[in-house]
């Protein structure tokens, strides 16, 4: 599922982001290059997150399967636990916390770019040119308003909800294979 994250094939957004590119760029190339370092990045970043699971499952002498979950709690709460016995402790978290603020901010740039290009091709004789900075304004405040519920006490839970039955809608399923 990372890879379907990562490289957004479901989702559009590369498709989307290669649009801008120029007529006669090398696209095979940079695919290659694009396939290549996320499945460096993936691989590397197995063995970090299998080593932090499996320090975590020591410390607390418990399992791993106990420790390991695929919900938003092991980027919030298992991580930042394993990080703060790292040595430098506050070095570390705060590369952490910059690593997860621009992964976030990636995502979401292309994910805005995705519908405001889906809206704007919709009715390209009368969203292009400079009605592309309302839709725009219009998207951002919008997703900034549907946004706004995650930072309920909730919150986790719709996370969790959309995360589950929203986000998946296009990947193929994971929990059967």
């Amino acid at each position: 599922m990372q890879i379907f994250f990562s490289l957004s094939p479901c989702w559009g957004g590369l498709i989307t982001l290669t649009c801008y590119n120029c007529f006669h760029n090398n696209f095979f190339r940079d695919a290659v290059m694009v396939a290549t370092g996320n499945v460096f990045t993936a691989f590397f970043a197995g063995f970090v997150i299998f080593g932090i699971i499996g320090f975590m499952a020591f410390e607390l002498d418990t399992t791993v399967d106990k420790v390991a979950t695929q919900e938003a709690g092991l980027a919030f709460a298992v991580y930042p636990e394993a990080v703060a016995r790292l040595p430098i402790a506050l070095l570390w978290s705060i590369l952490f916390f910059v690593m997860l603020l621009r992964l976030g901010l990636g995502t979401q740039f292309t994910v805005l770019e995705t519908v405001v290009t889906t809206i704007v091709d919709l009715w390209p004789h009368k969203l292009r040119g400079k009605n592309h900075k309302w839709v725009l304004l219009t998207s951002t405040t919008v997703m900034f308003l549907l946004g706004l519920i995650m930072c309920t006490n909730g919150g986790m839970y719709v996370l969790q909800l959309i995360d589950t039955y929203a986000a998946m809608f296009s990947a193929p399923d994971h929990r059967n294979g």
